[in-house]
């Protein structure tokens, strides 16, 4: 904030510099009499759109959410930008700006300022600011009585007194702008979960705090008769959220053994269920750190008065306004940009009371239907929650094919022409990024897989060390089980170690970006491999799921680093993809489906007959379009040499993608699964939330003595 009132006082004298020398007569005839005007209507305008991009930006998933991400980014920061511009050209105005309804206008800025409720913050660091926010605040309020002081009107105080409580209104609605910041900061949200002082056991040397949201509260929440099952479902997500708040700040805690072994409403979901579930919980976690609607519910009643003052004082405002307006005294121009302002602001603050309405935090608090209004508005939010519920769920997810994108690089000289000067691979990272449905069958695969872990961890007692093996898993697992199924089940792997080599690819040694590309490019080719010659249906089996999960993987690996452990994805990706020219020749320059096929027969037919003294795995010269081209083969074989049929092969598969993928859910920091609910969330995001509900989080502890029943969840201080 103190940035962007630097940059405008800049900003403002070399505008006053430029515009004098070079256009010094147009300047004299309309830009200073227009300039004012034009930008208070931008900003009125800004305040719209940031309205609605702020509702947007956490729902919208598909092809232009880069476009998306960039216009949200240039809205917050010019709607901050204008208003400040204005209130500094108001500050520094001349003799031309001795205008009486210039007072209502530096009042209507403030609101601007506090920006609408449904976007607070771009990012989390914004967050981390609110220090600034606050000095822009006191300087911006400074700034504004300032000019109200200097151009009230002397001849009209009703037009004063017009514009004070808009003026108060204004400061009321940055000040809460400010409070939501400093709110959602790190700092702050830890400090809330250690803020009950009275609440403290010590047990084995350990001093144990507990917080959180009590049972007592709980039993509330549901013991109340006429509850629709919707408003049940939103209950249990918004305790959820409450539960596991601390997970987002990477704040470890353990849970009840009642809540642990019920999963937290979670123990008799269905996957569809669950992915809904966990995507309505995501929702109170964005609005934690990215909207006003978290402090408004926590103080509703404080609110409730606040904002019925500032939308009184528009309403009063406007009244006031036409009764006490001389309209021969200013121009009809001015008259319209005020009646603009103050119709704005009121339409703006009964929609934004309508969303808040019928938004989730205030349908949790669904009054029973005793009267006629009560009636109604049950009826009202029970129909938007039956929406909500069907509509919630993790809807699409990205994929980025490398095989395709090396071909369609050979085959399209656009693509081929951009790679030369694109050096950030951005062409390739969003341009020849796809989006797909996250449909049915593979979240029923994905969460049939959790269950299994969980029961797994279950069985091991609920061990912690059992735990990081189970979420160390990267596919070597897997080889293990099926070579046991092979050689008995009781065999020492040891005495195989050269025959399980032999057969399985090893992935123990191999780092787990390096794994990732890896396993992409062998599945990519054994995808292709078997739909072109029609040994599998690709559109319905675990070759999808696992091709899915694969250009889903890759996608992160690319464009998301930040979810993953480092790694050298860029550099690898570089040298796939010179790697892969080496094998495009110049007869494949013709369609891309042709060019793709010959492409894959060719890499593979390489690679299989080269393979003992071209391979020498893992730590060699050979680059990773090679190597897993050569996990490939060795898949290919499969059906051949252990008597498979290729079902068993893509279960395989998948079931490595899966290890991979709740590896990385595991590993990744909460902070950056907070942070990607701004650009409508990862599936890895949701995955990660319902592996936490099921235990399978180092970060998520079973309480194994519920001394203290009344209280939730414990942490170790």
């Amino acid at each position: 904030m103190l940035l962007t009132i630097a940059t405008t006082l800049i900003f403002v004298e070399l505008k006053e510099k430029v515009f004098k020398d070079m256009f010094k007569e147009l300047a004299k005839r309309y830009w200073g009499e227009w300039e004012l005007r034009l930008m208070i209507v931008v900003s009125s305008i800004l305040q719209l759109f940031l309205l609605i991009s702020g509702s947007i930006r956490r729902k919208y998933l598909g092809k232009k959410l880069p476009y998306v991400a960039i216009s949200v980014w240039l809205v917050y920061l010019s709607a901050d930008w204008m208003a400040t511009l204005v209130l500094t050209t108001l500050l520094r105005g001349d003799a031309r700006l001795k205008n009486e309804l210039i007072v209502l206008w530096t009042s209507f800025l403030l609101w601007h300022l506090g920006s609408p409720h449904t976007i607070t913050a771009y990012s989390l660091e914004d967050n981390e600011l609110w220090l600034r926010h606050f000095f822009g605040l006191v300087f911006q309020v400074g700034e504004a009585i300032y000019i109200y002081a200097r151009f009230r009107s002397k001849s009209n105080t009703a037009l004063n007194a017009v514009a004070a409580p808009i003026l108060l209104a204004g400061v009321i609605k940055y000040g809460e702008r400010v409070w939501a910041l400093r709110c959602a900061s790190d700092k702050q949200l830890l400090n809330s979960f250690f803020s009950i002082s009275d609440n403290k056991i010590i047990k084995g040397g350990k001093k144990i705090i507990r917080t959180g949201l009590s049972k007592t509260k709980i039993n509330k929440l549901f013991e109340s008769e006429g509850i629709v099952p919707e408003v049940e479902f939103l209950r249990q997500a918004y305790i959820s959220y409450i539960v596991f708040k601390p997970l987002f700040i990477d704040l470890p805690f353990r849970l009840s053994r009642e809540f642990h072994d019920n999963m937290v409403f979670m123990k008799s979901k269905s996957a569809e269920d669950a992915f809904k579930f966990v995507d309505v919980e995501l929702s109170f976690v964005y609005d934690m750190f990215f909207t006003k609607n978290p402090i408004q519910y926590r103080h509703l009643k404080v609110s409730v008065c606040l904002r019925g003052f500032c939308f009184l004082s528009a309403i009063c405002s406007l009244i006031a306004f036409t009764a006490v307006l001389d309209k021969n005294k200013h121009s009809p121009i001015d008259i319209a940009i005020t009646y603009l302002l103050l119709v704005g602001a009121i339409s703006l603050d009964f929609y934004s009371f309508l969303m808040h309405a019928l938004s989730t935090w205030a349908m949790i608090k669904l009054p029973l239907p005793r009267t006629k209004v009560h009636k109604t508005y049950s009826r009202v939010v029970a129909s938007r929650l039956q929406s909500i519920k069907v509509r919630s769920g993790i809807k699409s997810m990205a994929q980025h094919d490398l095989i395709k994108y090396c071909v369609k690089a050979k085959t399209s000289w656009f693509t081929g022409a951009i790679k030369l000067f694109d050096t950030g691979n951005l062409l390739q990272k969003y341009g020849h990024t796809k989006w797909k449905p996250v449909d049915p069958d593979l979240k029923n695969f994905i969460y049939t897989h959790l269950i299994k872990k969980r029961e797994k961890f279950e069985r091991n007692g609920f061990k912690l060390d059992e735990l990081e093996k189970l979420l160390n898993e990267k596919g070597d697992r897997v080889f293990k089980g099926k070579y046991r199924e092979m050689v008995g089940t009781d065999a020492d792997l040891e005495e195989y170690k050269e025959e399980f080599s032999s057969i399985f690819p090893r992935m123990d040694s191999v780092y787990f970006i390096r794994s990732i590309f890896l396993w992409h490019i062998a599945t990519e080719l054994a995808y292709y491999d078997d739909h072109d010659n029609h040994r599998v249906d690709t559109a319905h089996s675990l070759s999808n799921i696992s091709k899915s999960i694969s250009d889903y993987m890759i996608y992160l690996t690319l464009v998301r680093p930040s979810m993953l452990c480092k790694g050298f994805s860029d550099v690898i990706n570089g040298k796939i993809y010179k790697e892969a020219q080496i094998f495009l020749t110049e007869k494949m320059k013709t369609r891309f489906i042709g060019a793709r096929k010959q492409f894959t027969k060719d890499l593979l037919h390489f690679v299989a007959f080269q393979q003992q003294s071209f391979y020498q795995p893992p730590h060699n010269r050979v680059g990773a379009l090679l190597e897993g081209a050569s996990f490939a083969v060795k898949l290919q074989r499969f059906p051949r040499e252990l008597r498979w049929d290729h079902d068993e092969k893509w279960e395989m598969i998948s079931e490595v993608w899966m290890e991979m993928m709740t590896h990385a859910a595991s590993y990744c920091s909460w902070r950056e699964h907070a942070q990607q609910l701004r650009h409508g969330g990862e599936l890895l995001t949701h995955v990660a939330l319902v592996m936490a509900h099921l235990g399978l989080s180092t970060k998520v502890g079973r309480d194994e003595e519920d001394d203290d029943p009344h209280a939730f969840p414990p942490f170790d201080a």
